[in-house]
């Protein structure tokens, strides 16, 4: 009953500071409408699965040219099956299939045909990652002229793209879902810390710590209100942008507040890091907006994560970011289940975690 008495304190305090409300409703309906402009990105180390019906030199030949610094070939498909495994955990962004009779169609002039599945879920990265393989297949067609013994049935190499979880490239989409997911963990962040340093500043911080109250319920109670706005929050921003972009849910709306919970959890961990290394409001503010361009960074959101270097791709493991993007665009774009997201959803939970401690620990040391 304590606890629910200090949560139900917190969220009326919320409620009655116009400046926090505002910035709530600003990062998760404004925001994210005002972002759903089209954002290009150049194409690098592009992640790709190869599927080879026709296995002869000259599909060979035609898979050899997606190589690097645009593409980086990740897997060959050994079933068909295995496609929609790629795409969906976001092992590989596409996959490029060569028919059977590849070869034979070349050799007889005749149009031989490479299918291309691309993820669509960012559509700006999808349609130049299709634009390139249309290229290549251009290219290769050109080499296979100077092989061909009739000039007048020359070779010809249609690439037919198909794009999978955004057919029509819709760009608001992504851009738009960025936008809620980066704020989901700035507003995690940063409406715990303010609380805490707001309680410093007032100097009700200690008639806390004298009441009956243990540390723990003195910071559940900081944390359960925001998983609670943010999650709601997030939901009213799905459905705005539902309405007004045509956004679709096609996966679980439960798995999807869950993990949208865990990162609340995860981030309010890092709000409380903030307060016992802050004394005013405004630094608090100031540190938490500094933390999100590594968080988001890191995320891949900017920059897909396989394409970074080594050691910073390991420095994305410790960003709870990633694994919610990876789950927020699994769920919501490609209608992926908790057994293809597992991974990222116990990701999550340790980082999170780990997170969580370290803010609880430095409280309790500081007020302890």
């Amino acid at each position: 009953m304590r606890l629910l008495a200090l949560i139900g304190k917190e969220l009326r305090t919320f409620l009655r500071d116009p400046a926090l409300v505002f910035v709530v409703v600003f990062v998760f309906l404004v925001h994210p409408y005002q972002s759903a402009a089209e954002v290009m990105f150049a194409l690098n180390n592009y992640p790709v699965a190869t599927y080879d019906l026709d296995r002869t030199p000259q599909s060979q030949a035609f898979l050899d040219k997606l190589r690097a610094p645009y593409f980086s070939v990740r897997r060959r498909v050994q079933r068909e099956r295995e496609i929609d495994e790629e795409l969906e955990s976001d092992r590989a962004s596409m996959v490029v299939v060569i028919p059977e009779g590849f070869a034979r169609r070349l050799h007889r002039g005749q149009p031989a045909a490479v299918q291309v599945l691309s993820d669509g879920t960012y559509s700006p990265t999808s349609q130049r990652a299709g634009n390139y393989v249309a290229a290549i297949a251009q290219e290769f067609a050109l080499e296979q002229q100077h092989g061909a013994l009739d000039h007048a049935t020359l070779p010809v190499v249609d690439a037919r793209l198909r794009i999978r979880y955004n057919p029509a490239l819709e760009a608001a989409w992504p851009q738009s879902l960025d936008m809620v997911f980066m704020a989901v963990t700035l507003i995690s962040m940063l409406l715990p810390a303010a609380f805490m340093v707001r309680e410093k500043e007032q100097g009700t911080i200690e008639q806390l710590l004298v009441s009956p109250l243990r540390p723990w319920e003195i910071t559940a109670s900081k944390l359960l209100p925001m998983i609670l706005v943010a999650t709601v929050a997030t939901v009213g921003s799905l459905g705005v942008l539902g309405w007004a972009f045509g956004l679709p849910v096609r996966g679980s709306r439960t798995l999807f507040i869950v993990a949208t919970a865990l990162t609340v959890f995860s981030m309010g961990g890092l709000g409380l890091v903030i307060a016992t290394v802050t004394r005013t409001l405004p630094g608090a503010m100031i540190l938490a907006f500094m933390l999100i361009i590594p968080i988001q960074f890191l995320s891949g959101s900017i920059t897909p994560v396989e394409t970074m270097p080594a050691w910073q791709y390991y420095l994305t493991l410790l960003s709870p970011q990633r694994y919610y993007l990876n789950i927020g665009y699994g769920i919501v774009l490609k209608g992926a289940s908790l057994g293809t997201l597992w991974r990222d959803f116990v990701g999550l939970i340790l980082v999170g975690g780990g997170l969580f401690l370290l803010g609880a620990r430095r409280f309790q040391r500081q007020f302890g």
